[in-house]
């Protein structure tokens, strides 16, 4: 991503706000470990990286819109000798201006960013934008939560709003170097996988699976986009099972749900593999039948078409599929084999917020039907990242590790 990519961003969101507003994102801090301080990782807020290319924790953007025109300011911690020696390096102005577009001069110290808030509050500015994404009532509050609450009780006459909406709108429409970002998460994602298959046996734990397809993505120079499900037997009729503690025995499926980022930009795969190698004739049927719903769901992945159409689609498949398969006898009884939708926007946020209710050319969703058999303990999810173009989709994943005799040759020990 150039720098240019991030100005582009800041502008059009800039154009959706009246004159009299101001845009203030915050980059998050790492959350504290017990004791540890501030050893916990550190994960930028995604729609503050959208806007700056900047992934360093307490960072303010601030926009200002008023009749003058748009002012744009980075606030950053000012480096010091004693921080640097214990935890390293420190976002420097300079640093700061080149990955987000910013010039260096509208780059300033934190120590000014409240007499900087209070003077555009005070010159005029009427509606306060914030980054809200609270998912529970539960999460304790956030640095921007806490920072709307001064600015109501000091400024009373500002109207808080959220610009998470906003924001959302823009990142729903990928640029093709989002997409470029994608497709080589989803190109390692996939060889990682390869590599745990040449690799694992039957009889390890779970996590030893995931640890041979970790080692791959970080020795590729990626990261992970989310904690790797690792679902051997019957522990992959659970969602979002992550546990990955327990044995991949001799004569069961593996269910996998994973993804490489890069950049920031994450892919997001899911497939199903026989532990020992070889599929049961059992598992080729109901794999095959996953197999054919992922065609069904991303045949309906076109311009125009209604996004809950893609899972209609699924279901009126399994009506049919899953009575053949001697599952079902009636239709309402598809919903105890396929609980979940089929897809799911996917970017800088693996369910990256969208609010589109139709397909549009530059969405990149998941197409992830699957079947879940807990009589048989059997659970099977095939994952894809696929891109809505003008025509019919492209899938970013491809077909590969979605061939039987593929995979078979693949773990032949």
């Amino acid at each position: 991503m150039t720098s240019e990519f991030f100005t582009n961003n800041r502008k059009k969101l800039m154009e959706k706000l009246e004159e009299g507003s101001v845009v203030l994102l915050y980059s998050g801090v790492a959350p504290v470990k017990s004791n540890d301080q501030e050893m916990s990782p550190f994960s930028v807020n995604r729609n503050f990286y959208y806007m700056t290319g900047i992934d360093t924790a307490n960072v303010w953007l601030i926009m200002v819109k008023d009749a003058r025109g748009v002012f744009e300011t980075l606030f950053i911690d000012e480096p010091d000798e004693f921080t640097i020696k214990w935890n390293g390096k420190m976002l420097t102005r300079e640093e700061a201006s080149e990955s987000s577009g910013l010039k260096a001069d509208r780059v300033r110290y934190m120590q000014d960013l409240e007499s900087y808030t209070a003077s555009a509050l005070y010159q005029g500015v009427e509606d306060v934008y914030f980054s809200f994404d609270r998912m529970n009532m539960k999460a304790a509050p956030t640095r921007a939560e806490e920072y709307a609450r001064t600015i109501r009780e000091k400024f009373p006459m500002a109207r808080i709003k959220n610009a998470a909406k906003l924001i959302s709108s823009l990142r729903s429409i990928k640029t093709p170097e989002e997409i470029d970002c994608i497709r080589r998460a989803d190109d390692v994602t996939i060889e990682a996988l390869k590599h745990m298959l040449r690799t694992a046996r039957p009889g390890e734990y779970e996590y030893q699976w995931q640890a041979d397809y970790e080692y791959y993505v970080a020795r590729s120079g990626l990261r992970h986009g989310f904690e790797t499900i690792a679902a051997a037997g019957e522990n992959a009729v659970m969602l979002h099972y992550s546990d990955n503690n327990c044995v991949a025995r001799d004569g069961d499926l593996l269910l996998v749900d994973l993804g490489a980022e890069y950049k920031y930009y994450s892919a997001d795969v899911s497939r199903t593999f026989p532990i020992n190698g070889k599929f049961t004739d059992r598992q080729k049927e109901l794999f095959t039948i996953v197999k054919e719903a992922m065609a069904v769901a991303k045949e309906k992945m076109r311009p125009g078409v209604a996004t809950k159409e893609s899972n209609q689609a699924v279901l009126d498949f399994y009506k049919k599929a899953l009575r053949t398969a001697k599952l079902i006898t009636d239709d309402s009884d598809v919903s105890k084999y396929y609980y979940h939708g089929v897809s799911h926007s996917l970017g800088l946020d693996t369910h990256d917020p969208c609010d589109r209710k139709e397909y549009e050319p530059g969405m990149v969703v998941t197409c992830e039907p699957g079947l879940y058999v807990a009589e048989e303990g059997i659970g099977i999810r095939l994952e894809n990242d696929v891109l809505v173009t003008e025509g019919a989709a492209e899938d970013l994943t491809g077909d590969r590790l979605l061939d039987i005799r593929e995979i078979e040759e693949l773990m032949a020990r």
